[in-house]
């Protein structure tokens, strides 16, 4: 945990001194507003909050609870497709029990056409460690899981943003018992 933290704190660190040198010498410029100040910021790191509860009714009640941060990388040449790369700290209750999910992993957003830049597909997929796979009526096989998800992104504001998505989560036969956690989530998020 205190290693994660560290490596996403280097993240932010080294793309906000970027972003603030790039961003002072286009204001020095030209004198813009704060709204097209913030519009022609290169914003490559993303932070949220997502929640999520099962698809499908389970035998105790379940929500996760999630931070995550993303890093944007260079959309692929003649392409509208960004990479990310996503890292999580997730809670998982189950019933009265709780856990923690530490996961990351390569992300998408895709702008659908007509929107401009509005709407977004969007779509990841992660490894995950959880600190407990056994909740007594609800076992998951083992620590390590993997996930896939897909959905809509839309912006609220420049630099807000709202997403659904729905996610698959499994352990992909690695340990004997092998139950799929599927779940609807939502999440805030803002780009900086």
């Amino acid at each position: 945990m205190k290693y994660f933290c560290i490596i996403l704190l280097i993240f932010i660190t080294h793309s906000s001194l970027a972003n603030d040198y790039t961003s002072n010498k286009r204001s020095s410029d030209i004198m813009i507003s704060f709204d097209d100040h913030i519009s022609n910021m290169l914003l490559k790191n993303t932070i949220g909050l997502r929640y999520g509860t099962p698809s499908k009714t389970q035998n105790v009640p379940i929500n996760t609870k999630e931070f995550y941060y993303q890093r944007r990388m260079h959309p692929f040449a003649g392409t509208l497709l960004t990479p990310l790369l996503e890292f999580s700290i997730s809670q998982l209750n189950v019933g009265e029990e709780k856990g923690y999910v530490y996961g990351f992993g390569p992300a998408i957003h895709i702008p659908i056409g007509g929107s401009s830049g509005n709407l977004n597909f969007t779509a990841h997929g992660k490894i995950h460690y959880l600190t407990r796979d056994d909740y007594g009526r609800k076992r998951y096989g083992g620590p390590v899981q993997w996930t896939y998800a897909f959905g809509l992104k839309t912006k609220i504001t420049v630099n807000t943003f709202a997403t659904y998505k729905w996610q698959h989560m499994s352990n992909g036969d690695v340990y004997e018992h092998n139950p799929a956690l599927e779940t609807h989530t939502v999440s805030l998020g803002i780009h900086f």
